[in-house]
Order: structure tokens, then sequence, then C-alpha cells
């Protein structure tokens, strides 16, 4: 199998193609692309891949700026959590996506899928994809605005604006709400509440703009970040209000993607 790799981040780069190595000797890195830029030059003089792996937030802008100026050859599973409504657009291909930091399990299971694509579906896949490229499929996304949550024998109506972290404890995923003014507290601890989502699910709900996925334990509102102090290891600890009871820690590998999306907008 031929693997071209799009990527700005070299230490990223580095992981996927040690991972890929490792769960198939025989695999073959024709290159890798590291701005749109590079990707314009080079993409005539690499050879043909079987498959793609794509981050989107390229140091030079998105990689959609230079694949949809080329043609597409086979099926792309992109490897960000960053631009959240084109992951979505892309998970109607069945086209994968991984989440960084990327691990070995997540990503046998993205190559098991592409194995099982036949020649003819994955021809389809591929003309559904170019179409998403062209533009001519993309639509203003429409994110969630509210939720009605179950609270004892009541339903509860709760504006997504209200939220200032998603997090999961013990298989339960909630909606902890920002501190209103004025308002007194029973408790110690902030307002939140059970709601029947998983992460996955919120997060191709909720605008990229104000949400971030920060691990796999929380997504976290802009307007919930106090401050983010360097960390043990290279990390970034996040200050919230707020106070989560739990460190709330972005990975080495994603710092990067957290202050590009801090900066973004």
């Amino acid at each position: 199998m031929r693997v071209l790799i799009i990527e700005d981040e070299q230490t990223a780069a580095s992981h996927i193609m040690a991972l890929l190595r490792e769960i198939e000797p025989e695999l073959h890195v024709t290159g890798v692309i590291d701005s749109v830029e590079d990707g314009r030059t080079q993409w005539l003089t690499l050879p043909t891949p079987d498959l793609i792996f794509s981050d989107i937030q390229l140091a030079d802008g998105l990689s959609f700026s230079l694949l949809e100026t080329v043609t597409v050859p086979c099926p792309i599973i992109f490897t960000t959590a960053y631009d959240e409504y084109a992951i979505r657009a892309f998970r109607y291909n069945s086209i994968d996506y991984l989440l960084k930091p990327i691990d070995r399990e997540s990503l046998e299971g993205s190559l098991q899928k592409y194995r099982s694509l036949a020649q003819p579906v994955a021809h389809h896949l591929i003309q559904q994809m170019q179409t998403l490229l062209s533009g001519r499929a993309f639509l203003p996304p429409a994110y969630r605005q509210s939720f009605l949550l179950a609270f004892r024998d009541k339903l509860l109506p709760i504006n997504v604006a209200d939220v200032a972290y998603f997090a999961i404890e013990g298989g339960v995923v909630s909606a902890t709400l920002y501190d209103r003014p004025n308002e007194r507290r029973l408790s110690e601890r902030p307002v939140s509440y059970a709601i029947d989502l998983n992460l996955e699910e919120l997060e191709t709900q909720l605008d990229p703009q104000q949400f971030f996925r920060a691990n796999r334990q929380f997504i976290v509102a802009r307007n919930s970040i106090r401050e983010a102090e360097l960390y043990f290891n290279g990390r970034l600890q996040l200050r919230l209000q707020p106070e989560s009871s739990v460190q709330v820690l972005i990975s080495k590998d994603r710092v990067s993607q957290f202050k590009k999306w801090m900066e973004a907008f």
C-alpha cells in the first residue's frame, strides 16, 4: 500500500509513519506534504497513493485549498479534530478521521475500514469526495443551540451558550454551566447536568469556533478558559471558570493545535 501524508507538524507526521510501519511493515510512505504550497509543487511528481492521511489546518492554510485544486485519486482519512464541519462532511462518505494524538488501535481500525471498501464503493466515495471538495456540497453548518435535559422529574431547556464545558466521568457525560451572577449555589460544586450524548457526538454538533476538544475527557468553551499554563512534559493545563475538580490537560501533540484555535477567532 502506498500512503501520502499531509501534515505540517513534523512530530505528528513521524508518529503516524511509525505507527503505520508497526502495523504494516510492507506499507510505503510516498511522501510528506507540509503545506498547501508544498503540495501544489509536489503533487504531480509523487507516486499515486492508495490512501491519504491529511491534517486540515496547515501552516499556510487549510488542506482543502490544496485538495480542491488537484485530482484526488484515493480515499482520505483526516487526522485532526480542528475543523469539525469538514470532519462531519467527510464522515458522511464513510471516510474515517482520527483524533490527535493518534493511537495504534484507532489507526488499525481506520486501515481495516479502508480495506473493507470494495473497489466500486471506493470509486463512488471518491466521486462524492470530489463533489464536496469542489464546494458544491458545502452549506453553512447548523450547530446545536440548546439541549432539553432531564433532571429529576423535570425537563430543563439549556442554551449551549450557557455551557462552560462538557466532561465524562465514570461513563457519564455532563454539561457544566457558567456561574450566574448573584445566584447562590446549594453546594461548592458548579451546576452540572447529565447529558445523553457522548463526547464524539457532541463534537459534531458544537460550533468549533466556540468549543475545543481538550482531551478524551473534556470539551471546553472558549469563554470558560481563564488561562493556560505550562505543565510537565510540554503539556498545558487549563484553568477554567467555573473551576473543574479534575485537571484539564492538553497533550504535547495538541498544544500547537490549541494555540491555533485560540488565535484563529
